[in-house]
C-alpha cells in the first residue's frame, strides 16, 4: 500500500512534462485562508528554491522553511521538497518563463488531496528578503548561526539527545567528527545532529519504531563537502550520518529514512 506522501507524489506526476523555468523569488498569498508562502531561488543549485509558509491550512507546524526542488522537465512546473519528506508541493500555474522582472505565476498548493489544491496568487506589494528566507530555514532545520561557538553546538546536541533516548527508552550516544567539520561553513551544519535526534524523537511515537531505536546505541555524525544529499546507514548499532553542503532538510529526510530502514 502506498503512503499518504508517495500517493501524493504519484498523483501528481502524472500531471504533465514540459520545462521548468528558474530564477524568482515571489510572496504567495491566499485572502481566504490568510496564508503566506514565499519562495526565492537557493544561490548556486539550478531548479531548487527555499520556501518558507505561514498558516497554510492543513498544514503542521504552521510556519517553516525547507529547500524544495524542482520535478525535473515538467508544465505545470511541480517542486517537492528535497529528500521527500515536504508538508506540500508546489504546481505552478500559468505559462512563460518565470524570471526576475516578469509576471510571477500562481501556484497550487497541495497538502495531502491533490483533487482539492489551495490557489494561492503573487502579491507584487510584497519584497522578497533572500537573506532572512534562508535564515528563516537555517533556524528551521538547526543550523548554528554564525557566531554560534562550537561549546553551544555541543549543548545543543546533547540536550536534544537526552529528551530522545527518555522519549525511545534508549542509550545513544553522539559522537561528531568534528575534523571533518574543518570550516566555519561546515561547523555550523554539525549542529544540524539535532535535526537527526528530532527525527529520531518522531519516529519513537510508534512502539515498534521506539523498539528498533533501541537496538542504536551510537549516532555518529560527520561531514563532506560534496557528499551530495544527506546519507544514513546503519552498521550494527551504530547510525552513520553524513552531512554535506546539500545535505537538505535532515529532519524530514532522516525520518523518512528511519521509517523505511529500521
Amino acid at each position: 500500500m502506498l503512503s499518504r506522501r508517495s500517493a501524493l507524489t504519484c498523483a501528481l506526476l502524472l500531471a504533465g512534462s514540459a520545462r521548468v523555468a528558474s530564477g524568482f523569488a515571489v510572496v504567495l498569498t491566499n485572502d481566504v485562508e490568510h496564508a503566506r508562502i514565499t519562495v526565492a531561488d537557493y544561490p548556486g543549485q539550478r531548479d531548487v528554491v527555499v520556501v518558507a509558509w505561514q498558516d497554510v491550512p492543513g498544514v503542521t507546524p504552521a510556519s517553516g522553511a525547507m529547500i524544495y526542488r524542482a520535478d525535473g522537465d515538467s508544465h505545470p512546473a511541480r517542486y517537492f521538497a528535497v529528500g521527500g519528506g515536504g508538508r506540500f508541493a508546489l504546481i505552478e500555474h500559468g505559462r512563460g518563463r518565470r524570471s526576475r522582472g516578469a509576471i510571477a505565476p500562481s501556484f497550487d498548493v497541495v497538502s495531502d488531496d491533490p483533487q482539492r489544491p489551495l490557489a494561492m496568487a503573487p502579491d507584487s506589494s510584497q519584497r522578497v528578503d533572500a537573506p532572512a528566507l534562508l535564515a528563516q530555514y537555517g533556524a528551521f532545520e538547526n543550523i548554528a548561526a554564525a557566531d554560534e561557538p562550537r561549546t553551544v553546538i555541543d549543548a545543543a546536541i546533547a540536550a536534544r539527545l537526552a529528551q530522545a533516548n527518555q522519549a525511545c527508552g534508549s542509550r545513544i550516544t553522539a559522537k561528531l567528527q568534528w575534523q571533518t567539520f574543518a570550516t566555519p561553513a561546515s561547523a555550523r551544519l554539525a549542529k544540524q545532529a539535532v535535526s537527526i535526534l528530532q527525527a529520531i524523537e518522531a519516529v519513537c511515537g510508534d512502539k515498534d519504531y521506539a523498539a528498533a531505536v533501541r537496538g542504536v546505541h551510537e549516532l555518529r555524525v560527520d561531514y563532506q563537502a560534496d557528499a551530495g544529499a544527506l546519507r544514513l546507514e546503519r552498521t550494527g548499532a551504530t547510525l552513520a550520518v553524513r552531512f554535506s553542503d546539500t545535505s537538505f532538510n535532515p529532519r524530514e529526510t532522516a525520518q523518512r529514512w528511519l521509517t523505511d530502514h529500521l
